[in-house]
């Protein structure tokens, strides 16, 4: 597992404090575990939250900067195709050791089988 904490360092992880900040609010956490079971677009999370799509947009692209949720493409049988999100976190944990607070983040795997079976079914 990645550790990421609030100290000095560079890492790709949010800091704790952000974190934190995000999973406190409810339509983040509703974003979150709806796109866990499938990328859902902006429009259909705005549905989902009964909220609008700017307030969607607004919570999409803190999730996107803190690395929790990845945008996809999806295509449509009209040729088109639709932006998704999904939920790229798997696992948070936090932990008080020895004299620290630490937490770690763990993502979903992401493989070329798994992008390749995501694309074939939405054909």
């Amino acid at each position: 597992m990645p550790q990421a904490d609030d100290g000095p360092g560079v890492s790709d992880e949010p800091a704790l404090p952000t974190l934190l900040d995000l999973l406190d609010d409810g339509h983040v956490r509703t974003i979150l575990t709806a796109t866990s079971v499938e990328p859902l677009s902006a429009k259909e999370l705005s549905e989902r939250c009964d909220v609008s799509t700017a307030t969607i947009y607004r919570r999409l692209d803190r999730l996107t900067d803190a690395g929790l949720v990845a945008e996809r493409t999806r295509p449509r049988s009209d040729g088109h195709h639709d932006t998704v999100y999904a939920a790229t976190l798997d696992e948070v944990s936090i932990r008080l050791r020895d004299g620290e607070l630490r937490f770690d983040l763990d993502h979903r795997g992401d493989d070329v089988a798994d992008r390749l079976t995501r694309l074939w079914e939405g054909f």
